[in-house]
């Protein structure tokens, strides 16, 4: 809440008002003032979350399960959605990684979750704080897993937390060594499962002409999401699914010679 302080001079009484035009011109000066103030606090944001990160490099010997421990802190007044993204998941033959909240761990393939049913974890009260964490399954293979988690807020999508991990099991890996992060990549979908709307983050290594589409379990295009020449950057595509049945959809993108399928389920 923004107080704002009245200053003694705007208090003016009808017959001041009548006789000069000075009280006017403080009124409009307050008033200037105070939409002045409100335009800063209204724009002064911070952050819903505080991220606590312990490691982001870590190595140990084939066949152990390396485990990244992370907290999730709602900073802000309100209660809060949290979900976290895999975005990208570099892994070794035979590798696998988990996303968990506490000690419930979602299977290898599930690359979104967030607080909300039939997850356990409730959304996130003010103050309160979210263990969470990135499992890597070493089987088989020497090796160096690469994965990135984008953690954020349903309130406040434009706001998110970038994480990078790296997992080895190859002793001449440094810790300074570079992320190996894909050119162009499509992450899973967020919210997922989703009623009625969903977004999509991609990313484009160069510029090209884009296509994103959203096809169903029969192969039936249902959606055109993005069809036009788009310079390179990391993007969000929305799709909302109002006439859409429930079910399992593809959606697909191609740009350049890069080409990327993933599925996501709307639950109405």
């Amino acid at each position: 809440m923004v107080r704002l302080c009245i200053p003694n001079a705007y208090f003016c009484n009808v017959n001041n008002l009548k006789r000069s035009g000075v009280c006017k011109m403080k009124k409009i000066k307050f008033f200037l003032s105070a939409i002045i103030i409100l335009f800063v606090a209204s724009n002064s944001f911070s952050q819903d979350l505080q991220i606590i990160v312990h490691e982001t490099f870590k190595y140990d010997t084939l066949g152990k399960e390396i485990v990244f421990d992370f907290e999730v802190v709602n900073v802000s007044a309100d209660t809060q959605i949290v979900y976290e993204v895999r975005t990208i998941n570099n892994l070794p033959t035979d590798w696998y990684s988990s996303l968990c909240f506490g000690q419930l761990c979602f299977p290898p393939e599930t690359d979104s979750i967030a607080t909300t049913p039939p997850v356990p974890e409730p959304p996130l009260a003010p103050n309160d704080t979210l263990i969470t964490s990135l499992h890597v399954q070493t089987l088989n293979n020497n090796g160096t897993a690469y994965v990135q988690i984008i953690v954020g807020t349903f309130r406040n999508l434009a706001y998110k937390d970038t994480l990078n991990f790296v997992a080895t099991t190859d002793p001449s890996v440094s810790v300074d060594e570079e992320i190996n992060l894909n050119d162009y990549s499509l992450a899973q979908n967020y919210p997922n499962p989703f009623n009625p709307s969903t977004k999509i983050e991609y990313r484009v290594k160069e510029a090209g002409f884009v296509s994103l589409e959203v096809y169903n379990i029969l192969g039936v295009k249902v959606a055109t999401l993005i069809n036009e020449y788009i310079p390179a950057g990391n993007y969000i595509a929305d799709f909302v699914a109002f006439d859409l049945a429930s079910g399992v959809y593809i959606y697909k993108i191609s740009v350049n010679n890069f080409t990327q399928t993933r599925k996501m389920i709307l639950e109405k």
